[in-house]
């Protein structure tokens, strides 16, 4: 327990803590860790293979959440060590020391990183990957990487080399508030004294920090089971769902001199039943689990059973295969080898595309030989370096000066793209079709695009252009060449407008759907502004309009049922309106339980679609567009050579697509089927190129030009669906 203790003097505006020479607590039995840093293999390794897609550790993932208990259980003694020991808690200094154990070698490879993208990635990735770089300079990944997993735009992005910097900083941002806490821990029970020295009882002091602890343990894991159950994606990178486990391991720190008490053989059962549950849950919890959440409790609590039951050392227990040598040696590498082998993943990928098994255990020998290195010649001689020792201000210099570093290196990749960008994005708008029905027209037209296909493309498809030309838009400036619309994102429910065509028309045409409708604005509003009507377009991403238990990365998508409640109030109150058209990405959501996916699709879309043409307003359904699976801006930038490498059989991207979309219109009166596949992808092998025209702007959407270029094959279905005036 910790002893009587005299707490918080302010000076050189760094609060301290105070502790006088009679009143220091007794030190812990261990000065070293073996298991821990065993423990720390585990969790590299667990991490490791997981990222190299092994499929026999699906749920390897969790070893961020070992590492999470290890650095809260570190740092926490740390900070009541230095209290112990100097009799104060200088936040100066700790930061510094972060600072100065941290930045080096992660500076260090955001220089690579930056290196290797603009050596071996597509130039369509560099201005998002600079930018991911000044976040991890910054240790604020974790949010952009929720933004993003909001954004359903992004969902199918490649993965950022710099992905898990998001767990660093979740860390850093724990520890902005855990020495403040202690501090104020120590305020509040010295707040009453009066003199230079005050002295509070150190049974008070373990009840407060265990307060000052629940108020972060308990309101974070609430939240975190709340968020994951309703937005899984931003839920596993906030730093509010994961703070607990950080706090289980501080948990740990507060009570060692309880845990130092518990009997070797009820110690070593711990030990061992913790490496079981860690074990357990990488082999399987997998991607269908809503995480962090409830099932992050599995390897948290199984963490810190390993961590306090290694408080003693025993022969038999766990630290009997976590203390031997190539453990140790693992785990005194395990930061730098975090840092190293994602990036090296990622850029292989790039490189080779799918990673044989060579290409894999080369990436596991790179990436521990670079870990060594960084190890021996960076973080050993930085921590020890004499100019450092004692001087926080001088750390956190060198702190904000790598900071500062890291953000140059990250604005300079995204400024050598961003002209370039101008550029091309000014050749897109530029080349843009003419926004009213191609048709029309004064004059005839460039056939660009969807235009040049014949009117049965499948019986008599051109020839796939191999070598990229001219393209429009160009692949850097691919994916801004999407609708201006704002949607409503995953998590809200919030209806969201936007207006085309004739204002004040009293035809009004409603568009409800998620992105995958949202792809078709260009041409549809072409065809509002030749034919006079309104046009409002009603977009959430991810969000089929269809009416059923929805469900999305296994949990109830809630934001989307109530998002289509409103949906239904809003059309059902809507006097001028005189047709509703509607599109879905296939695998945007499904309904629970459904043991035929495509039949209970099926059956929430023609509850939807009945309502609305139950009350005599048609429905059109555009099918859903096939879907390449890879990002074609991304492989065309590649490879402009030869662009048959970045074609894909149709029976992969569009076979499976919109099946229970044409079920559902067989099966409701007044539902018009729409069916375009064939003039986006017109042969076997779907082609990224089409008329010089870029077809999708990602992996599955397509680019506005594109889809301008369907109008009128779009325009003669719609119109046909219209009752007549």
């Amino acid at each position: 327990m910790i002893g009587a203790v005299s707490i918080l003097s302010w000076g050189n505006l760094l609060p301290t803590a105070v502790l006088t020479k009679t009143q220091v607590a007794p030190k812990p039995t261990r000065s070293f860790r073996g298991d821990i840093q065993g423990l720390r293999t585990v969790a590299i390794v667990a991490v490791f293979l997981y990222h190299l897609d092994l499929p026999f550790i699906p749920g390897g993932f969790v070893g961020v959440d070992v590492f999470f208990v290890i650095s809260g259980y570190l740092i926490t003694g740390l900070l009541l060590k230095q209290l112990m020991a100097d009799g104060r808690i200088s936040l100066g200094e700790f930061y510094a020391r972060r600072a100065k154990r941290l930045l080096p070698a992660a500076t260090v490879v955001l220089i690579a990183t930056a290196v290797l993208t603009t050596a071996f990635v597509p130039v369509t990735r560099w201005a998002s990957i600079g930018w991911d770089i000044i976040a991890s300079a910054f240790y604020v990944q974790n949010w952009r990487l929720a933004a993003d997993s909001v954004d359903y735009l992004t969902s199918d992005a490649a993965p950022s080399p710099l992905q898990h910097f998001w767990s660093l900083g979740v860390e850093e941002q724990f520890y902005l508030l855990w020495p403040l806490l202690l501090i104020g821990a120590g305020w509040l029970l010295t707040r009453r004294q009066v003199g230079h020295t005050r002295r509070i009882n150190g049974t008070h002091l373990v009840r407060v920090l265990l307060v000052a602890l629940s108020l972060v343990l308990v309101p974070s894991l609430i939240w975190s089971a709340l968020y994951t159950a309703s937005a899984p994606g931003p839920a596993y990178f906030a730093s509010t769902t994961r703070f607990w486990q950080l706090a289980v391991g501080a948990l740990l720190a507060v009570t060692v001199s309880y845990l130092e008490k518990i009997p070797n053989h009820i110690a070593v059962i711990v030990g061992w039943l913790g490496m079981a549950g860690i074990v357990g849950a990488a082999l399987s919890i997998d991607s269908s689990v809503p995480y962090p959440g409830v099932a992050a409790l599995l390897p948290t609590l199984a963490s810190a059973a390993v961590i306090a039951a290694g408080v003693r050392h025993q022969r038999s227990g766990a630290e009997s295969i976590l203390g031997r040598k190539p453990m140790l040696f693992i785990g005194n590498i395990s930061y730098s080898l975090y840092l190293w082998h994602w990036p090296l993943i990622v850029v292989a990928g790039a490189v080779f595309g799918d990673l044989s098994t060579g290409v894999k255990v080369a990436l596991i020998g790179m990436s521990v030989a670079l870990a060594y290195l960084t190890y021996r010649f960076i973080e050993q001689p930085v921590n020890k370096m004499p100019a450092l020792e004692g001087q926080p201000a001088r750390g956190l210099q060198v702190g904000l000066a790598l900071t500062i570093v890291g953000c140059m290196i990250g604005g300079g990749v995204v400024q050598t793209v961003r002209a370039d960008e101008g550029r091309a994005e000014a050749e897109a708008y530029n080349a843009t079709l003419p926004k009213v029905s191609i048709s029309r027209a004064p004059q005839q037209p460039v056939l660009v695009g969807a235009m040049t296909l014949p009117e049965s493309p499948r019986d008599n498809a051109p020839p796939m252009d191999t070598v990229a030309g001219a393209k429009t838009p160009a692949p850097i400036a691919a994916g801004k060449d999407f609708p201006d619309c704002v949607s409503a994102r995953v998590d809200e429910t919030d209806i969201r407008e936007c207006a085309y065509g004739k204002r004040d028309s009293s035809k009004h045409v409603a568009l409800v759907g998620d992105s995958h409708a949202k792809q078709w604005i260009p041409a549809l509003e072409a065809i509002a502004n030749t034919e006079g009507w309104r046009l409002t377009a009603y977009i959430h991403d991810a969000c089929p309009f269809a009416t059923g238990n929805l469900v999305r990365s296994g949990a109830p998508y809630t934001a989307c049922m109530v998002w289509n409640e409103r949906m239904q109030e809003v059309l059902s109150e809507d006097n001028e309106l005189v047709m509703v058209v509607t599109s879905n990405y296939t695998k945007s959501a499904g309904i629970a339980g459904a043991s035929n996916e495509v039949d209970a699709m099926s059956s929430a879309f023609q509850a939807s679609w009945g309502s609305i043409t139950n009350k005599g307003v048609p429905v059109a359904v555009i099918r859903d567009t096939p879907a390449p699976g890879q990002n074609i801006p991304d492989c065309v930038a590649a490879n402009t050579s030869d662009l048959g490498q970045c074609a894909v059989p149709r029976r992969v991207a569009s076979d499976d697509k919109g099946l229970a979309q044409m079920d559902a219109a067989r099966a409701v009166d007044g539902v018009t089927a729409i069916d375009l596949n064939d003039f986006i992808c017109p042969a076997d092998l779907c082609a990224p190129v089409i008329g010089n025209v870029l077809v999708y702007r990602d992996s599955d959407h397509l680019t506005a030009t594109y889809a301008r270029s369907l109008t009128d094959r779009l325009a003669q279905p719609l119109k046909a669906a219209l009752p007549a005036a």
